[in-house]
């Protein structure tokens, strides 16, 4: 009879290991989780780390229905699914995680509420990818850094307008996302791609500083066509005059030094800058 019962107890416990997936774990009943990739142990997750995750949801023939992004959320007060929390409690920054159930057992209904992904028994495959793992203090000096930056984004949107304004563009002046207006045509040719273009011009922050100047010294020489020479805008801008030409335009900062400015710190974060420029001689 002992006998009897120890082969009872052998087989339940090899069943509690078996798994409907293969590869996975199983968690509990129809939860089975693996990991795919491994993280940065150095950007482990604990109680008080704030957690940015893409949670990818699939029907069971890997169907993508939807898509949950998560950004900076303290992880030990956070509403999600106890089975996610305690698999998520051991991985990394960089770790991405399969995980299948049913969605009654995974408590995953309000999860994704608004919307409904099946019914208590539908079977469903998460894709969990950690993006980021950040302490407090790391949080902090972020939300100010972004602070900061929504605050010269502002400022250069603003002074992106009054300049615009004070300098008499309108709509009409509109080109290829920047402001062109044309001082003087030219009667030469237009620069074409793999041609040079000698040129002079000033340029001004929205403030009315003078930034560089090329009248003082030898023209710019510009070989249409080389990548990183010139800014976005300005090669739009050239390409609009002839030879002989002078023009004015504005660069909003999206074709300018974008939202970090210029390296050198002359150009600030989302600055809109003023070219008067003058095409001296081109050369197809």
């Amino acid at each position: 009879m002992s006998r009897f019962l120890l082969f009872i107890l052998a087989i339940s416990v090899l069943s509690c290991d078996t798994t409907d997936h293969a590869g996975y774990t199983r968690l509990h009943d129809s939860v089975h989780y693996k990991r795919i990739a491994l993280g940065d142990e150095k950007r482990s997750i604990n109680d008080d780390s704030f957690v940015s995750m893409v949670v990818q949801v699939s029907s069971s023939n890997d169907s993508l229905m939807l898509e949950k992004r998560i950004k900076r959320v303290q992880f030990m007060p956070a509403e999600w699914p106890a089975d996610i929390k305690k698999i998520l409690a051991t991985a990394s920054e960089g770790e991405q995680v399969m995980v299948v159930g049913r969605i009654k057992e995974l408590n995953a209904s309000n999860w994704f509420s608004p919307v409904k992904i099946g019914t208590d028994t539908t079977l469903i495959k998460l894709h969990l990818t950690i993006q980021e793992v950040l302490e407090a203090e790391e949080v902090l000096q972020i939300r100010a850094e972004e602070r900061l930056m929504a605050d010269h984004e502002m400022k250069g949107r603003l002074d992106f307008q009054n300049a615009l304004d004070s300098l008499g563009f309108d709509d009409n002046d509109f080109h290829e996302g920047i402001y062109y207006r044309s001082l003087s045509e030219g009667k030469g040719a237009k620069v074409k791609s793999g041609g040079t273009a000698l040129i002079d011009y000033r340029t001004y922050l929205t403030n009315g500083r003078l930034i560089d100047d090329t009248f003082k010294e030898e023209p710019f020489e510009y070989h249409v066509g080389k990548p990183d020479q010139v800014l976005t805008g300005f090669a739009q801008a050239i390409s609009h005059m002839n030879e002989g030409g002078k023009a004015l335009f504005v660069l909003p900062y999206q074709s300018a030094y974008g939202e970090k400015g210029s390296s050198s710190g002359i150009v600030p974060p989302y600055a809109a800058i003023i070219y008067v420029a003058e095409l001296r001689q081109v050369r197809n």
